[in-house]
């Protein structure tokens, strides 16, 4: 909720005659709501309003706490962008993000409002805060009409003017296919318009971004070229992907967003087989990002398992398909996501563990759909390398809980634990309060009776007689609801030596080794 003043709420209001009333007995002009927006910010949908507000004193430079100021705010009326400007608006001032007053007009497609920024001075080549030059934004929102007013300021290289066309063509694909084509011949006409010095696909300038190789074929070339995949909307899809990935880079969100939409696009036509080259594409892009675990990724997987576990269900579709999902994002996490966690500082890791546990959460759902299905060796030999490669890393979420932990908690089958078991997980990993996979199959044995979680960790050999941090040790629960007949089938001696020093407090801290000392804590 936002606090503000009565003025404010009058200029939100429109309400001009309460404005001067309030003006008139002494309200503050620049007293501004809990969003830092003046009433002057808040009333920039009159220019009446305005003019008053700053004949009073009312001071527009002013910015709200997202560092936006009333020009921003008032790009949707071209009288009100004049009228500010006219007052001394900054017309380069930038929010928090790095946006200025012309992204905005952009955005909101007012070429009127546009036009005259660039005629005060805006800064028309300014790098936006996603790389995009106002051409290039222009282009990613479809508004042709402002690429050709750009294009026609002549502030614009010629390899940047047919860029913008291959960007916009490669925008409008969906909407209309022949006025994709029309722009991506005008950006070829531009290409070779001279024979002598002609200008071929680059990486705009402005633009550092890494080289990522991706199955895709290459862009086309020449009009006789475009000829021939014009025919196909596949083909013309895949060539706006290669475009958009060339111009705007992987790192882009443009780029992940258009790749994403083929790849449901496929996986909902059940073209399983296109659609997983696009996500492994999808992967190396989101694998050059800062967080490549970011949690739109994560919903990405989580959609496509939905809809694979749909066809596979309803259309009886093969289980290699959400098999080939489970082992491609399981490999994403253990190969570039743990590599990214480790290479945090404590606190940053600590504040990823969230998102890591969503995609460990994803990773085990997925496992245990797939194998509910009998699988071959062939499948399970795979799926077996792709889960030890992930459980070498020691993953884990918020509170050290392992992929054991969360199998329990998610209330998966014991084929998931058995697995997981088979291809090397720690059966006595510790979460932040000393519990073991014992003590969640404790809890979850308490809540539903079904003794089969607790059996396959006894089956594994797990250790019954650490205690977590609260002094709980399982022993006594399995002895007494007959689960363990011969607990010393579970017990080592090294486990009763460790008893007896805790029991009788004998001192060992500044004795033992230090692997030892650790053995003896965890009873």
């Amino acid at each position: 909720m936002v606090k503000c003043t009565s003025l404010w709420v009058a200029a939100s209001r429109n309400f001009f005659h309460v404005v001067a009333t309030l003006l008139e007995h002494g309200a503050d002009v620049n007293t501004q709501s809990s969003s830092q927006r003046s009433a002057v910010s808040i009333g920039c949908h009159s220019v009446k309003l305005v003019r008053y507000l700053v004949q009073h004193g009312a001071d527009i430079q002013v910015p709200d706490c997202k560092g936006r100021t009333c020009l921003i705010y008032s790009v949707h009326s071209s009288r009100l962008c004049q009228l500010l400007i006219k007052l001394g608006a900054n017309v380069n001032q930038t929010d928090n993000k790095g946006k200025d007053a012309l992204h905005f007009a952009i955005r909101k497609g007012k070429i009127e409002s546009v036009k005259i920024l660039i005629k005060s001075g805006v800064d028309i080549l300014r790098i936006g805060p996603k790389g995009n030059t106002p051409l290039e934004l222009s282009a990613i929102e479809c508004k042709p009409a402002l690429v050709e007013y750009l294009l026609g300021t002549n502030c614009y290289s010629t390899e940047s003017k047919a860029n913008a066309y291959e960007l916009l063509g490669s925008k409008l694909l969906m909407d209309d296919l022949g006025q994709t084509k029309f722009y991506w011949e005008k950006a070829l006409q531009i290409r070779n318009q001279d024979p002598a010095n002609l200008f071929p696909k680059t990486v705009p300038e402005h633009r550092d971004h890494p080289s990522v190789e991706i199955p895709l074929g290459v862009e086309f070339q020449t009009i006789e070229d475009l000829n021939k995949i014009s025919v196909s909307l596949e083909s013309m899809w895949t060539q706006a992907l290669l475009i958009q990935l060339r111009v705007l880079g992987p790192k882009h969100p443009g780029t992940s967003n258009s790749f994403t939409e083929k790849i449901f696009s496929h996986i909902n036509r059940a073209e399983f087989d296109p659609g997983m080259v696009l996500l492994e594409c999808l992967f190396l892009f989101y694998a050059t990002h800062l967080d490549p675990l970011p949690v739109g990724l994560y919903l990405t997987v989580s959609m496509l398992r939905a809809m694979a576990i749909s066809l596979i269900e309803i259309d009886n579709y093969d289980i290699q398909h959400a098999h080939n999902l489970v082992c491609s994002i399981t490999r994403y996490v253990s190969n570039v996501g743990m590599d990214f966690v480790d290479s945090l500082s404590p606190t940053d890791r600590q504040n990823k563990m969230p998102d890591v546990e969503l995609y460990l959460i994803e990773i085990l759902s997925q496992l245990g759909y797939v194998l509910s299905f009998p699988l071959t060796e062939e499948q399970h030999d795979r799926l077996n390398v792709t889960l030890y490669n992930l459980i070498r890393r020691s993953p884990h979420g918020p509170g050290k809980v392992g992929l054991l932990h969360l199998t329990i908690r998610l209330n998966l089958s014991q084929n998931v634990l058995s697995k997981l078991l088979k291809c090397g997980a720690n059966i006595d990993w510790q979460d932040e309060w000393g519990n073991t996979a014992v003590h969640y199959a404790i809890h979850r044995f308490l809540t539903d009776h079904q003794p089969d979680m607790l059996k396959c960790l006894l089956d594994h050999g797990c250790h019954v007689d650490l205690t977590n941090s609260c002094g709980y040790c399982p022993l006594g629960f399995l002895r007494q609801n007959g689960i363990l007949a011969n607990p010393l089938s579970h017990i080592t001696l090294q486990c009763m030596a460790a008893k007896v020093i805790k029991k009788y407090r004998i001192p060992y801290m500044d004795i033992l080794p230090k692997e030892v000392r650790y053995f003896v804590n965890l009873h």
